[in-house]
């Protein structure tokens, strides 16, 4: 078969520049069997099949290879009429470890597309994989705090008070002199006359210590005098000295600083006083040893609950129970401290106990014994309520009982207050695994009425070189990082693309809840990716995306929800349902609009007839599911690869043509199905993910036949499949 240049053989549509530097040969059968694919030669290019004027063609390409005005260039422009940018538009690609946004590829990108004639799609604003984790993880980092590495600390080491003593340490002294100390509201010395000041009255005040090496310590001596005089006195042990020397007194009450810093510890110190040389009486009133260490780290308080102030209808930090139904709790409008949302505990009176109705504050993690907390709360009573006093219990859970007391007595009256508490969570209270919520006694009442409650803290007190943001302000940072990534985005696209997967891959496809809606994906350990919504929240994550997309795109912007597995069989399109599901929900603010769904459609044909026909129904199902949601509906990233009898993928090296033309028949199933479910008005378009097939070293079903082309460029019998689709065949 003669061949030509890529020029000719795609035809004069190609809106290449620089042609005459291709040494690319295009052929559309191979030369080895000309004979089975000499018939694509009579198809078009794949865009002229297309009927519906809405209807968008794509094609996913790196976008460098594009820029190059090559080969991609020229077969893009030829047969599609919508592009992807397979990475350069994702935020990985444009956002590095610090931050730092660089947008030209994605500016150069688009420009480049526009002015070929092509619509660019965006792919994709808001995804939890390939994201600039470690920046982003950076800015949840806790706040730093301020320590001054010289700033030092006092420790108590040692503390007696010889006032509430009867004996002293040991003493001994020269003939009677030991007589002459006594424990007589301190530690008594007498002095009649002087004597040998180091071998008579000389006496331990401590003994039994032990000193850290290195370490700075003060001494701090309080004694009261009949006169002034000089005391001797030494720290260490018989063998050595930390510190000796003498100090000075006066008449009346005394307090002496010594310092002192041993080179070593060594157990068994003691601290030894002599005053043989003093004439008078003295009192040792007291002696304290204090150690100077380094600030380390700082204290804080660190919140234990959310929408502590009833803003939101969270409400998993709050409970009530009634051994008799008599107490309700809900946040309403209106009942809170002036006139905000807040907690209404509803309260029957009459009940003989003060327990039998209760209401809890449950903290998001366990109170352990030693834990200092903190609560406070606005609070008011009306009715039978107001004029009671309610008692706090330690429990576990809520309902839970551990201790008769916690947080002390609360003074309802019909007038708002603010009641502030701080306890340290004891044994009783801790019990054998913990504390987790405080109990209130809500049936003190004799008729019945009402409890408010608003502004509720509840804390701990923690330790470290920083603290942790709290749920808001990393939801808070986040929300900047975002508006940041997606204005920066539509400034660089310059209003050219106009329409985007505004959220990619949000649904889990497991962990239904009651309603049988699947969750959204959350961390899942993997460090590559960063899960917007662990702090934005499920619902608060698309919305925000859309609300910035909006903000700062074209006017005309359309955004859709991408996914993949929506095909899914195996759970009769419970992917795609859930999906649905949550777009309900992200809509149900009332401001929030998705235009459209996209099924990413990374598919397999299967040699099994059984098999493969139930993929076919799940396939005809999706397009139905998605054509009944009212929404646009695109087939965002197709391709496909074969699956044998046996369940093997098959690489393209190992394909036989009859099992190329079974997936060309595929192909001609899927897009004909589109076109067929998938009112007109609905119809977005379809793109083709991988135009050839991708190389055995490829990071995306490597080896397999994925493409409409070979790697070679030459037509596949799947490019007739495409092609005969398009065109209703």
């Amino acid at each position: 078969m003669k061949k030509v240049l890529i020029i000719s053989a795609l035809g004069a549509m190609l809106m290449v520049s620089c042609a005459d530097e291709f040494d690319q040969t295009y052929e559309v059968g191979r030369p080895d069997m000309s004979a089975e694919y000499a018939y694509l030669n009579d198809y078009k290019p794949l865009k002229e099949y297309v009927s519906n004027p809405d209807f968008k063609l794509g094609l996913a390409v790196e976008a460098n290879d594009y820029l190059k005005q090559e080969l991609v260039y020229s077969l893009t422009n030829s047969n599609f009429g919508e592009i992807v940018a397979g990475n350069a538009m994702k935020m990985a690609s444009v956002v590095n470890d610090k931050g730092e946004m660089n947008f030209a590829t994605v500016s150069d990108f688009v420009n480049t597309a526009t002015e070929a004639g092509l619509n660019v799609y965006g792919h994709t604003l808001a995804w939890h994989s390939q994201q600039p984790a470690k920046w982003l993880t950076s800015l949840l980092a806790d706040k730093p705090i301020e320590i001054d590495p010289n700033d030092m600390v006092e420790k108590e080491v040692t503390n007696i008070d010889y006032t509430t003593g009867t004996t002293y340490n040991y003493g001994w002294g020269s003939g009677t002199a030991m007589e002459h100390i006594s424990m007589d509201g301190g530690l008594k010395v007498v002095n009649d006359a002087a004597i040998d000041p180091w071998y008579d009255l000389q006496y331990h005040i401590a003994s039994g210590l032990s000193f850290d090496g290195g370490t700075q310590y003060k001494m701090i001596v309080k004694m009261e005098s009949t006169g002034a005089g000089t005391m001797h006195f030494k720290i260490g042990d018989w063998g050595s000295a930390v510190k000796e020397g003498v100090f000075d007194f006066d008449a009346g009450e005394n307090e002496i600083t010594i310092e002192f810093s041993p080179a070593e510890g060594v157990s068994g110190q003691f601290i030894l006083f002599q005053s043989g040389d003093f004439v008078g009486t003295y009192k040792l009133l007291s002696l304290k040893i204090i150690s100077m260490e380094a600030a380390g780290p700082a204290t804080y308080m660190a919140s234990l609950i959310d929408n502590g102030d009833m803003e939101g209808d969270d409400a998993h930090n709050f409970a009530t129970k009634s051994d008799q139904g008599a107490i309700t709790y809900e946040i309403f409008d209106g009942v809170g401290k002036d006139g905000s949302r807040g907690a209404k505990i509803t309260s029957k009176g009459g009940y003989g106990d003060s327990w039998e109705s209760q209401f809890w504050i449950v903290s998001n993690e366990v109170l352990n014994e030693g834990d200092k907390i903190h609560v406070s709360f606005d609070y008011r009573a009306d009715g039978g309520c107001a004029g009671t006093n309610v008692d706090t219990q330690a429990h576990f859970g809520p309902g839970e009982y551990q201790h008769w007391q916690c947080a002390g007595t609360v003074a309802f009256t019909s007038e708002w207050q603010t009641y502030d508490k701080t306890f340290t969570v004891d044994a009783s209270m801790a019990g054998a695994n913990g504390m987790k919520s405080i109990a209130f006694n809500m049936s003190p009442n004799a008729s019945d009425g009402a409890y408010y409650m608003d502004n509720v803290v509840l804390e701990i007190e923690k330790a470290g070189d920083g603290i942790p943001l709290t749920p808001q302000e990393k939801k808070d940072t986040l929300t900047w990082a975002m508006e940041q990534w997606i204005a920066g985005m539509m400034e660089a696209c310059d209003g050219n693309v106009h329409a985007w997967d505004v959220v990619n891959e949000a649904i889990s496809g497991g962990n239904a809840d009651g309603e049988g809606v699947y969750a959204l994906q959350h961390d899942n350990g993997d460090a590559n990716n960063f899960f917007w919504q662990d702090y934005m929240g499920d619902l608060d994550y698309v919305r925000t995306a859309v609300r910035l997309a909006r903000q700062y795109g074209p006017e005309d912007i359309k955004l859709f929800v991408n996914d993949y597995n929506l095909e899914s069989d195996w759970d009769q399109n419970g992917k795609l349902k859930s999906l649905i599901a949550w777009i309900k929900r992200w809509e149900a603010d009332g401001v929030t609009k998705i235009d459209g769904i996209g099924s990413q459609m990374h598919i397999s044909c299967y040699a099994n007839p059984t098999t493969q026909e139930s993929k076919k129904k799940a396939i005809e199902n999706m397009l139905k599911l998605m054509a009944a949601s009212g929404k646009l509906c695109r087939i965002s990233e197709l391709d496909m690869g074969y699956v044998d009898a046996d369940g093997n993928s098959v690489k393209t090296d190992d394909m036989t043509e009859e099992q190329h033309h079974q997936m060309a028949e595929l192909y001609e199933f899927v897009v004909s199905k589109y076109l067929e479910i998938i009112p007109a008005n609905q119809q977005w378009g379809i793109t083709q993910w991988c135009a050839t097939d991708a190389p055995a070293n490829s990071g995306w079903r490597g080896g397999e036949p994925v493409g409409l082309w070979d790697s070679k460029y030459y037509r596949k019998h799947t490019y007739a499949g495409f092609a005969d689709g398009l065109a209703g065949k």
